[in-house]
């Protein structure tokens, strides 16, 4: 069993929502200082599991929003995304699954939203293309939870370029079993147009 089949994961949606807590404070600095503009953006990454037996391939869009709330400005951007996952079936053989996504993402600046550091979370949902399964581990649905969350900077001239560090976990959150999850460390690079 690997670390995070232990359940240590079970706090994630917890992370989710201070993350959305952290967004809501100072944002409209960051409104001022780091307006949100559309993207484009691919992430690769392994998963964590001790066998790391399975990785991922995403090529996403992110649609930013400002919303008015609590009196301030919130960041928050819609990001679809169509990924591939790959995994050991069996010795010496692989499969291929297609993930389909969308997650509200809410992104906090530091530094009165001067800085280009940059933290970010959201959960959201996706569908896969056949129900996933890779040695011993299998969904028991194709429909999951995806849960991101991730630390980045803002680059360029005119800051159109993103680069960012991102983990993203996806499971049922037990709605029906078997729910043994799949966690990923993926590396994301965006540019706004």
């Amino acid at each position: 069993m690997g670390f995070w089949r232990k359940g240590s994961f079970r706090a994630f949606p917890r992370i989710g929502a201070l993350a959305v807590a952290l967004g809501a404070l100072g944002v409209s600095a960051w409104a001022q200082q780091f307006e949100a503009r559309r993207s484009i953006y691919v992430e690769a990454g392994g998963s964590l599991d001790n066998n790391g037996s399975a990785s991922t391939a995403v090529l996403g869009l992110s649609l930013p929003m400002q919303q008015k709330l609590w009196g301030g400005r919130i960041g928050m951007a819609w990001n679809f995304y169509l990924g591939g996952w790959d995994g050991d079936a069996r010795e010496g053989q692989r499969k291929y699954y297609a993930q389909i996504g969308v997650v509200p993402m809410f992104r906090y600046h530091f530094n009165d939203g001067s800085s280009p550091w940059f933290v970010e979370g959201g959960i959201g949902a996706s569908y896969m293309h056949k129900t996933y399964q890779v040695g011993d581990k299998r969904f028991g649905t194709r429909w999951n939870f995806s849960d991101h969350l991730g630390v980045g900077r803002v680059f360029g001239d005119q800051h159109e370029q993103e680069l960012g560090l991102y983990v993203k976990h996806v499971s049922n959150a037990g709605f029906k079993k078997p729910n043994p999850g799949e966690t990923f460390l993926e590396l994301r690079y965006a540019h706004a147009f």
